[in-house]
């Protein structure tokens, strides 16, 4: 009996302990990782996510929020693909130039496989080209026909990054080739200091960061950035139209092309900024995981996401700090696994750029 009894209690123990230990397993901190300093479009969001998703994860652990600048986002990339070990304890929040730089950057510089990532969230945004008031336009008229461009300085986070790549692009379409491009940023929030003591005068920024607590709403307000022309959307019938969440009377880059030239736009560096402009556009800001998790583990955190994203105070927040809808710009996980795929598959556009930012 005495035998029996302290077995059963053994057996409790037992039981008691791997009960507590499984919890705490799964209570273990979450870390959202920003390749980007703080202030950004980025950090913004994951800070947001960061007081909700720990809601919908099992065990609701602690979401940290932790910023790994340098390299145009590239050593944050490294780090969750190589070190971070794929337990779902750590995610890396990616931008568009995450992709670009996959396919453009010299192959010892890039340290990640995007393909091997599995995506848990993405959401789309549309690019709007803004230039600094001391050029003298006010549109994309003033900016072909009035400026002297020898003060035009483009920003960007790298040289194969999107920011840079599509402001050049958009530049050289337009007949502009005399310019100055500076590729070398941490992220937004520096370009937006560059921006304002005046020694940068161009960024293709993000339509979230002309809204809300958007990073140049200030600046826009006060007259001190000027929207050219926006990306625009892509439709199913493959026309380009104005996308409604750009406020004002903002033309696409389409549209500012056919006034300049008198015809529809074409040639290498066009298919290259479509590319770049309207598909990986698609993939603004989103949430990978390490390479090797287990699909079980994908699934999991996808459904925490997506719970996440019908929370209603996760929806106040976010759409009071962007100021737009989310719903609109939300692309589901399967979504944005096919852009990516078909954005990085081979292509004419990819080696006609790789010449344009000189490497092999």
């Amino acid at each position: 009996m005495k035998t029996s009894r302290t077995a059963g209690w053994c057996t409790l123990f037992f039981l008691l302990a791997f009960a507590v230990l499984t919890t705490t397993a799964a209570a273990k901190n979450v870390t959202i990782l920003i390749g980007y300093p703080p202030g950004g479009g980025h950090d913004i969001e994951a800070r947001v996510m960061g007081r909700y998703l720990g809601k919908y994860l099992p065990g609701n652990p602690k979401v940290l929020v932790q910023n790994m600048p340098g390299a145009g986002g590239m050593i944050m990339s490294s780090y969750v693909y190589n070190r971070a070990k794929p337990d779902g304890n750590t995610i890396g929040l990616f931008g568009s130039s995450h992709g670009m730089q996959a396919v453009l950057a010299p192959p010892e510089m890039v340290k990640y496989d995007l393909l091997k990532m599995p995506i848990i969230w993405s959401v789309a945004g549309i690019q709007v080209h803004l230039t600094r008031d001391f050029l003298g336009a006010k549109n994309a008229d003033d900016l072909v026909n009035r400026v002297d461009r020898s003060k035009i300085v483009v920003a960007g986070r790298s040289k194969q990054g999107s920011s840079c790549l599509r402001g050049q692009l958009a530049l050289r379409l337009l007949g502009i080739e005399k310019y100055t491009a500076v590729c070398a940023y941490g992220g937004t929030s520096p370009i937006r200091a560059a921006m304002e003591r005046s020694e940068v005068s161009y960024f293709v920024a993000s339509d979230a960061h002309l809204v809300g607590g958007g990073a140049f709403v200030d600046l826009h307000k006060r007259g001190l950035v000027f929207p050219m022309y926006q990306s625009g959307i892509l439709k199913s019938d493959g026309t380009i139209a104005r996308s409604a969440t750009v406020k004002g009377d903002v033309p696409t880059l389409y549209e500012v092309y056919k006034a300049v030239h008198k015809k529809e736009p074409s040639g290498p560096d066009w298919e290259a900024w479509r590319a770049i402009g309207l598909g990986i556009s698609n993939l603004t800001r989103t949430l990978v995981l390490p390479p090797g998790i287990a699909g079980a583990k994908v699934g999991e955190l996808r459904e925490a996401v997506g719970k996440m994203a019908k929370d209603p105070g996760f929806v106040k927040d976010w759409e009071r700090v962007f100021g737009q809808k989310l719903a609109p710009v939300l692309v589901p996980p399967e979504a944005a696994t096919k852009i990516r795929d078909e954005t990085m598959a081979p292509a004419e556009w990819q080696t006609h750029l790789r010449k344009f930012v000189g490497t092999k």
